[in-house]
């Protein structure tokens, strides 16, 4: 079988400037972003289910990232776009102001070792840059197996003043997903731990806390 075409579903590195999503997808709809899409198998899956709404995921193993594109153009999802960079970057450099309606990141690589946390992706210039790109209302949806690492995601929103805890659900509480991340680590036996944040509309933000 040949390869099949996935420049449709590419959205180009940019080294600086902004994403024009509108033009990207040719539509205004709203936007959600998977952070570490793997296969991006709950990406499809929403983008199926959600035709109304566009979705990006990155990924960094090119790989997965690849295969999820190839993927997507098989099941003809036109709402659906990859990029393959690094998260941070991207959100720091190259989506606009208020651009997004939902932010996913499940079982991001949680770098057990204390000499390896500074490399964790929630962070506190995450977190700002998360409540910049992020509309007035809109969702994160937050997902580890690793219990420390759930504490310091919980720390870092909670304690950031655009976003309110709507839920946080362990272990049988937490709703099953369909990553295959998250099946693989409930096979195994381990713990779930999943919160929701809602961006606080920027007129209303509370003050910063000490």
């Amino acid at each position: 079988m040949p390869d099949r075409d996935i420049k449709p579903y590419i959205i180009e590195q940019l080294k600086e400037g902004r994403f024009h999503l509108a033009a990207i997808f040719g539509n205004d709809h709203p936007v959600e972003l998977e952070i570490g899409i793997g296969k991006g198998r709950f990406l499809m899956n929403e983008a199926a289910r959600r035709p109304d709404v566009n979705f990006v995921g990155i990924e960094w193993a090119s790989r997965y990232y690849r295969l999820a594109a190839e993927r997507a153009a098989g099941k003809r999802l036109s709402n659906i776009r990859f990029l393959r960079d690094d998260a941070a970057h991207t959100l720091r450099e190259n989506l606009p102001d208020a651009s997004l309606s939902a932010l996913h990141i499940y079982f991001p690589d949680p770098w057990p070792k204390s000499r390896h946390h500074k490399r964790r992706l929630i962070q506190g210039p995450f977190v700002l840059q998360a409540a910049r790109v992020l509309k007035d209302g809109a969702r994160v949806l937050l997902g580890t197996d690793h219990a420390y690492y759930a504490e310091q995601m919980e720390r870092e929103f909670s304690d950031h003043r655009d976003f309110t805890l709507v839920s946080r659900l362990f272990g049988d509480e937490a709703p099953e997903g369909i990553t295959n991340w998250e099946q693989k680590f409930r096979k195994e036996g381990r713990t779930i731990f999943k919160f929701e944040y809602l961006r606080r509309a920027r007129d209303l933000a509370a003050p910063a806390r000490a």
